[in-house]
């Protein structure tokens, strides 16, 4: 459990590092009419992350799923959130969550995951590896997309 934690507290730095200097105007840009924009990447995966708030004893916040909620595609009709809202919340909940993640017990982490992964594995402790994953591809695609905007790449600190 100790690795996906310093995942998760790795990714919570990243995500605010893939963001930094991309204005509201600029997150709404798409590369093609095939590729997701910044803003609803980032909704996304607060979306997803908001999944694990039990873990940090915060109720869930649903507010923002009719944007980014799982199965939600992007829809140019929508007037999405402002990029700075979606990370305010994200910056919000992350420390709660983690605190909570680093509580769980063994014996919590061998039971049963609330979701099927594609990773075969039907614990909690698969769940949390899969959602990790999760983010890392989220967030890396969010670093193409700096680069498309002639952002300089993220950075690690």
């Amino acid at each position: 459990m100790s690795t996906i934690k310093a995942q998760f507290d790795l990714q919570t730095r990243l995500y605010n590092n893939v963001l930094e200097g991309i204005n509201d105007v600029e997150s709404n840009e798409r590369a093609s009419q095939t590729v997701n924009h910044i803003k609803w990447l980032a909704g996304h995966l607060l979306t997803t992350r908001q999944g694990l708030s039990q873990f940090g004893g915060l109720p869930e916040d649903n507010s923002l799923d009719e944007f980014f909620g799982h199965g939600n595609g992007i829809d140019e009709s929508k007037n999405y959130p402002p990029l700075a809202l979606i990370q305010k919340r994200w910056n919000e909940i992350s420390d709660k969550i983690s605190q909570g993640l680093g509580r769980l017990t063994p014996a919590a982490l061998s039971g049963q995951s609330p979701a099927k992964t594609p990773i075969g594995d039907d614990t909690l402790e698969g769940f949390l590896g899969f959602l990790m994953h999760h983010e890392a591809y989220h967030i890396g695609q969010i670093g193409i997309l700096r680069k498309y905007l002639g952002k300089e790449a993220m950075g690690y600190q």
